[in-house]
């Protein structure tokens, strides 16, 4: 039995990725970094599959490697590092995503009770739990491959600040326990992402999220979550051309900027299965669709839905 007990997540996007339409180059891509209510330090590998929809008609795909590890009680830290690809009929680009870095600390901890009954000991009452976390999206992803725009490429261009709030809370149950998750995150950009054919000064992001998983039978548990995004201000699009007249044969090199309307909320909905294979060992697979849905797709972050599967194990 573990001795100590938490819920604590990361800018979870969640549970693995909550994904359409969402910053899921920050502030949904850092899922648990427990998968549950013990503390421990682990690593996890996820596989995201979604589509923009018709209109602009991407293919996204991307497996994310993140390790997590708790220096003491009440602080950990986690890095994720993002492999993409974007195909289309206009080409493919390929190649490493925007590296996220966070920094969690507990500021409050209610571990539960437990109960000793011979050798045994049995965990009871309720786990809660709150954390506060810092973090940065860093722009280590090519932005301007194949000389496509800025939704084909592997990274947004820019560094980006998180900070984030989540409160967790769980109670035993016979095969295992339920979780309660609920929290906000913002995600600040800082700069224009640079791409020679169109350049984008994105807005900020405001995510508030709440999820609920559940024990079926004895590993297995199903997950459920509802996320909305706000963002807060109205993105810039810098467009770039070149042009030659007849009375001027030489190229002329011309910019204007548009305001992208953009500042929409958007709701998306999740659904998980999960399964513990070993005491260390967690497997999830579910997909995430939109209710509310995003019009345009300048920063490649708008998904018609998202499907994904992740192992984490943990130590």
């Amino acid at each position: 039995m573990k001795k100590y007990i938490l819920i604590v997540l990361l800018l979870s996007i969640a549970s693995h990725s909550a994904m359409s339409q969402c910053s899921d180059a920050g502030v949904c891509s850092f899922h648990s970094n427990d998968k549950g209510i013990f503390r421990r330090s682990g690593v996890s590998v996820d596989y995201l599959n979604g589509y923009s929809g018709k209109i602009d008609d991407i293919r996204y795909e991307s497996a994310k490697i993140a390790g997590y590890y708790w220096f003491d009680k009440t602080s950990n830290i986690g890095v994720m590092l993002p492999l993409n690809r974007q195909r289309s009929k206009l080409g493919n680009v390929q190649g490493i995503g925007d590296v996220l870095v966070v920094l969690d600390y507990l500021i409050k901890d209610h571990p539960g009770d437990v109960t000793v009954s011979g050798e045994a000991s049995i965990l009871t009452g309720t786990f809660e739990s709150t954390s506060i976390q810092i973090g940065g999206k860093f722009a280590t992803g090519a932005i301007n491959q194949n000389n496509l725009p800025l939704h084909y490429q592997s990274g947004l261009g820019t560094n980006d600040l998180l900070l984030g709030i989540l409160y967790s809370a769980a109670n035993p149950q016979k095969y295992n326990y339920d979780l309660f998750e609920g929290g906000f995150t913002l995600q600040i950009p800082f700069g224009i992402a640079a791409n020679t054919y169109d350049s984008l000064e994105r807005g900020a992001d405001l995510l508030g999220r709440i999820g609920y998983q559940y024990p079926i039978f004895h590993s297995f548990g199903l997950k459920g979550q509802l996320l909305a995004i706000q963002r807060l201000w109205k993105s810039t699009r810098h467009k770039y051309q070149v042009i030659t007249t007849e009375s001027s044969p030489d190229p002329i090199a011309t910019s204007y900027s548009q305001t992208v309307n953009d500042n929409i909320l958007q709701i998306n909905i999740s659904a998980s299965a999960t399964y513990k294979y070993q005491e260390d060992i967690y497997f999830e697979t579910g997909f995430t669709v939109p209710l509310l849905n995003k019009k345009v797709n300048y920063d490649g972050l708008k998904r018609a839905y998202t499907l994904f599967a992740s192992v984490n194990y943990h130590f």
